[in-house]
């Protein structure tokens, strides 16, 4: 039950740190144009870049396998992560500096990137074993209230700043290195009493090789999800890149609040369950997500669409035009976040990488050729397509014997066939068609979850041949 109510807190905290981020992501989109929101976004990329190679997947891994490493591992862990910390920000700034010095960057883009890059890679290496024990120990309530304030923190405090006359890059600096900087104390605090049984000695080198699978299986799926940075803004510009960039965070802002919670509380949850009970529990995390995330998202090009002819002059229409197509990946996305952590659990790391990569390489193929045929647009277009060949892949590399195509069947009713999902779908064409009625959609909004309420409490049933786990 405290696991259940820390997932829940983990949620909410990350819904209001959202809703301040699409605050202040709102205010950039007014003062900043195109450009200069493409080399934000791009920053705050290469800061995550930076954490996916600092943490190896070390976090995932502690979390996922079922022994503590030792007291030697852990204090050789800690300093391999401390110099890796070091070398990663030292290469940044010599990396931001050459940018500079040949004229792809101008010098205040230059120090934002290496800021952004230094401060997630220094101040992680203090705090991502305190975030694994939180993890293991189902304590989302300590890494909610952490990690929500300091996200509030590192998007709204930018906004202070620039409104009361800062420069750019000092506003984002100031803000990334606090929020950062207070969420490592934090989370070190909250780990405090919560040590663990050390494991026989030895174990550092596969908790290695195992981080180095989820760090691939991250790496691939940032590769995806930052399509936009690696072929629209050499192909198309920084502008383009700009447009898409906004229309991916919007729609990350409408859905992250939940899919993130649910996706780092699945992985230790589904580890605790017996193996012919996890393909239950994910469709039961399916049908939750997909009446909890979907029906916003068919209003969303609405509501942007009104912001942008109020607020923003009319700067963001290609964003506005692109949002159906992002939206629409979305409804995938419900399923690869539980169907991602129940391969996690299910079969190592490298198993998972591979499955990744295939559908990387299918992804690229297909954002490759919709950009030959349609230009920009076309990058949205095959996003929202090979989303689901993506969880198809998923799903049969869980266990390759079973049928895959007979669970993703099972999994299409769950996402689609909702009362909220399709009364939400009814209120976001309403207000496509008519934008008068988009307050009175909005204000209908919190009345669609409760169609579903009685099928929402209601246990999913073992279908035919679960137990044996080829359902």
């Amino acid at each position: 039950m405290k696991r259940v109510r820390g997932e829940w807190s983990l949620g909410a905290a990350n819904g209001v740190a959202l809703l301040a981020s699409a605050g202040a992501a709102a205010a950039y989109a007014s003062w900043l144009d195109a450009g200069s929101f493409a080399h934000w976004t791009a920053a705050l990329a290469a800061g995550r870049l930076a954490l996916l190679l600092l943490d190896g997947g070390l976090k995932t891994a502690l979390v996922r396998r079922e022994q503590w490493p030792d007291a030697v591992a852990l204090r050789l862990l800690r300093r391999l992560t401390a110099a890796a910390a070091v070398l990663i920000a030292a290469l940044a700034a010599v990396a931001a500096a050459w940018a500079w010095h040949g004229g792809r960057l101008s010098g205040a883009n230059a120090v934002l990137y290496s800021i952004y890059v230094i401060a997630y890679a220094l101040l992680h290496a203090a705090s991502f074993e305190a975030a694994a024990r939180l993890e293991r120990a189902g304590r989302f309530d300590r890494i909610a209230r952490a990690e929500g304030i300091c996200t509030v923190l590192e998007f709204v405090a930018p906004s202070l700043l620039l409104a009361g006359g800062a420069a750019p890059v000092a506003a984002f600096a100031v803000a990334v290195v606090g929020a950062r900087s207070l969420r490592a104390v934090w989370l070190r605090r909250s780990a405090i009493g919560l040590d663990e049984a050390p494991a026989a000695p030895g174990r550092l080198r596969s908790l290695l090789r195992e981080g180095l699978g989820v760090q691939a299986v991250a790496a691939l799926s940032m590769l995806r999800d930052h399509l936009h940075l690696w072929l629209l803004a050499p192909w198309f510009g920084a502008a383009w890149a700009g447009q898409f960039g906004f229309a991916a965070l919007a729609c990350a802002l409408a859905t992250q609040a939940v899919v993130q919670a649910a996706s780092r509380a699945a992985l230790p949850a589904l580890r605790a369950k017996a193996p012919q009970r996890r393909w239950a529990a994910v469709r039961a995390r399916v049908r939750r997500l997909a009446v909890i995330v979907l029906p916003p998202l068919p209003l969303l090009p609405a509501v942007l669409a009104w912001a942008d002819e109020h607020l923003w002059r009319g700067e963001w229409a290609p964003a506005v035009a692109l949002l159906p197509w992002l939206a629409a990946r979305m409804v995938a996305g419900v399923a690869t976040t539980p169907v991602g952590a129940w391969l996690m659990v299910a079969r190592s790391p490298w198993v998972a990488a591979r499955a990744q990569l295939a559908w990387t390489a299918l992804e690229v193929a297909a954002a490759l050729l919709g950009l030959l045929l349609f230009g920009p647009p076309g990058l949205a277009i095959a996003a929202a397509v090979a989303a689901w060949p993506g969880l198809a892949l998923l799903l049969h590399a869980v266990e390759p014997d079973a049928r895959w195509w007979t669970r993703l069947r099972r999994l299409l009713p769950l996402l689609l066939w909702r009362r909220p999902v399709l009364a939400g779908l009814v209120l976001g064409i309403s207000a496509q068609l008519e934008p008068a009625l988009l307050p009175v959609a909005l204000a209908a909004l919190p009345l669609v979850w409760w169609l579903d309420a009685r099928k929402r409490c209601a246990p999913i049933p073992l279908p035919p041949g679960a137990r044996n786990g080829h359902a």
